[in-house]
């Protein structure tokens, strides 16, 4: 059952190489495989029991993922130093930027699905 989950997974890894390669855009691939895959299981073209078993297996390893990156980060502790304030400030101005966008996406979500629902709620008691 994990082959099944790991030829989709890289199928649509494989399909995001393809579509930045035809598209030229500068976004990495990998990313638009996964959103790819996230479509495909909005979609329900790919059922989720499908590559559960292989999320439960990268989640249960991801320790072993991260560790690498800290330590790539540690060797780099003298660039980080010397440029504290920059990496700083720049992280908290994204995390608000991030976190007001979410807020706001939400808002509007909402807003739209409360239209449609009220707008079909009426065309139900007009029709009815």
């Amino acid at each position: 059952m994990i082959l099944k989950a790991f030829l989709v997974v890289f199928l649509c890894v494989f399909l995001g190489e393809v579509f930045i390669a035809l598209t030229k855009l500068p976004l990495p691939p990998s990313v638009i495989g996964l959103l790819m895959l996230f479509m495909a299981l909005q979609s329900g073209l790919v059922k989720l029991d499908t590559v559960q078993p292989l999320a439960k297996v990268m989640l249960d390893y991801l320790v072993l993922m991260v560790v690498p990156a800290c330590i790539s980060i540690m060797q780099y502790l003298d660039v980080i130093r010397d440029d504290l304030w920059v990496l700083l400030v720049a992280t908290t101005l994204s995390t608000f930027l991030v976190l007001i966008t979410t807020g706001k996406s939400y808002e509007w979500l909402r807003r739209y699905q409360k239209s449609r629902h009220k707008s079909r709620v009426m065309e139900r008691e007009h029709h009815g």
